[in-house]
């Protein structure tokens, strides 16, 4: 598997495969690419942003997760953040559904709404 890590601006180009010891990363400048890697490789996550309704007003609530979350969740999370809708005040960092989608990762406002 080719990647790019992104982990900093240098952009190394690993390679990874996977062994009979392991996982064997190729093409990185410091550890943190090699993690990088491995975990891509292994359980790629996200961050996953969004907008949530909020009743009775036009403008939305955006939020985040506190966490990356599985890659193979984002499509189910996002399904719920377009079906949510709360109810105001909201400050920055309220939680606005604990463990999305059995994750064990919050969705979190990432703006003041009143």
């Amino acid at each position: 598997m080719k990647l790019i890590c992104i982990n900093c601006p240098r952009g190394c180009e690993l390679s990874v495969t996977e062994t009979d010891g392991g996982i064997s990363v190729e093409g990185h400048a410091c550890p943190r690419g090699e993690t990088y890697g491995r975990d891509e490789y292994s359980v790629p996550v996200r961050m996953v942003t969004g907008l949530v309704k909020v009743a009775g007003a036009r403008r939305p609530l955006p939020v985040k997760t506190r966490q990356p979350v599985p890659k193979g969740k984002i499509y189910e999370i996002t399904n719920l953040l377009a079906n949510t809708t709360v109810l105001p005040p909201k400050s920055i960092g309220d939680v606005i559904i604990d463990n999305v989608c059995g994750t064990g990762v919050d969705i979190v406002a990432t703006a003041n709404y009143s």
